[in-house]
């Protein structure tokens, strides 16, 4: 996880580069939210808010912010628009339109559930067009988790998918829920993403079934094969259990916890 960096400890270097491209910067601050990127400001310009991410040129996870630039014009309409994007002076940043929304609610009750729901199948429509490009592949993400690496080609298809639903992902704003954060967009199954969230709605209070009847409002893992999900359950039981083991703060293990239990649900 990478340092946050206060927007006035940011180098001058790279204040002009962002200048450039947005006229005067009225006012800017760090955005607490994610731990991925160490630039991630909200600015206020002459011609309005934006949002910031970048990180240095030279580092490891760069490629993530090629997934973001990548992803920008299949999400039109269900994310924020990248407005341009540059790699000088050692940083590559992209600046998007600014939403001012809340982190979605995903507790059983939430309004909020239906709007990621029509989100879900807005996307489900989106793939990936044919050709090289900054993704790693579904079947390649997850194949230390199986037990023979070719039964992770099951989850392998063109969709775009998202992978990564926590609900800081996802901004409720004006009866609209946005989604965030591409930078481990996937070709993949389209039924996966459906799988991923509903983990998530587990470790905020659902029961497995309820999570589960959630997820099958969606088409595509409502038509996925059983034997599959069985698979993909025991795939994120032994991801997150290594994402336990490397980082043990209560986040991880609570989604550690939740994927055992989705596991053994489908093994019963």
């Amino acid at each position: 996880m990478a340092k946050r960096l206060r927007w006035a400890d940011l180098p001058g270097s790279l204040i002009e580069s962002i200048t450039a491209r947005t006229g005067p910067i009225i006012s800017g601050h760090a955005v607490t939210d994610g731990k991925n990127s160490p630039l991630a400001a909200a600015l206020e310009t002459r011609d309005g808010r934006l949002f910031v991410k970048g990180l240095p040129s030279d580092h490891r996870m760069v490629i993530t912010q090629a997934r973001e630039a990548a992803a920008a014009p299949l999400v039109k309409g269900i994310s924020p628009a990248l407005l341009w994007q540059f790699d000088e002076g050692g940083w590559n940043v992209l600046g998007f339109e600014h939403i001012d929304g809340r982190s979605a609610h995903y507790g059983p009750g939430s309004p909020d559930i239906d709007l990621v729901v029509e989100l879900m199948h807005a996307l489900s429509d989106i793939e990936i067009p044919a050709g090289p490009g900054p993704w790693k592949p579904i079947e390649t993400r997850l194949r230390t988790y199986v037990d023979d690496p070719a039964d992770a080609l099951i989850f392998a298809g063109q969709s775009l998918t998202h992978t990564d639903w926590m609900p800081d992902n996802v901004l409720i704003s004006h009866g609209q829920a946005w989604l965030i954060d591409w930078a481990w967009a996937t070709p993949a199954q389209s039924w996966t993403d459906p799988a991923f969230w509903l983990l998530r709605l587990i470790a905020h209070g659902h029961t497995i079934t309820q999570a589960e009847t959630i997820a099958a409002r969606l088409p595509a893992y409502a038509a996925a094969d059983p034997e599959h999900v069985a698979v993909f359950a025991r795939v994120n039981r032994g991801m997150w259990n290594e994402i336990e083991r490397d980082h043990p703060i209560p986040w991880a293990q609570t989604m550690a916890a939740t994927a055992r239990a989705w596991a053994e649900h489908h093994r019963a």
